[in-house]
């Protein structure tokens, strides 16, 4: 049983050491109370199934509990999804790092209109920073108001993609043993 402890652990790595401490307590004692009870350790650890699977799904529901961005979150979404399967390996690095993408381009969008339109008002057209929308081109005054508009789209849109990543890794982890 000492080795499936260990392998929980090995497999919690992602989380704080005092998530990973607690939750190999919990399942030390489920065990425990378990052997008192008379049920054998391979009966226990059958009960409880693989370690990693079990580890995933403690990993889940702790990235899954608070779906407010941190990149603490963000890195154990990454080792999450090694656990995921095949499917997680491409759907969670590809919607996570959409999220972060729009939610850091909705930020820098509006700061880019406002820079184009203070520089407008000082006599300079700063080049790099345009906005094409077909072969619609914003005049400086329209600038503005349409990088607001996009950034906040934008920021919006990385939002919901991060909810999404969250919604997605607590469906995987409600697989969960129950102990």
């Amino acid at each position: 049983m000492n080795d499936y402890l260990e392998k929980i652990e090995k497999y919690l790595k992602p989380m704080s050491a005092s998530e990973r401490i607690d939750i190999v307590k919990e399942i030390k004692s489920v065990m425990l109370e378990l052997q008192n009870n008379g049920v054998s350790s391979e009966q226990i650890i059958e009960r409880l199934g693989n370690p990693k699977e079990l580890a995933k799904a403690y990993l889940g529901e702790a990235i899954s509990k608070n779906s407010t961005f941190s990149w603490h979150k963000f890195g154990a979404v990454f080792a999450f999804y090694s656990y995921a399967g095949v499917i997680g390996m491409f759907v969670l690095p590809i919607i996570s790092i959409l999220a972060i993408a729009f939610m850091i381009s909705g930020v820098i969008t509006p700061i880019g209109g406002i820079i184009k339109f203070v520089g407008y008002l000082m006599g300079y057209d700063i080049a790099g920073i345009t906005i094409d929308i077909g072969t619609f081109t914003p005049s400086p005054i329209q600038f503005l108001p349409i990088s607001i508009v996009i950034g906040v789209l934008m920021f919006w849109l990385g939002k919901v993609l991060w909810k999404l990543t969250i919604t997605y890794i607590h469906a995987i982890s409600q697989k969960k043993k129950k102990l």
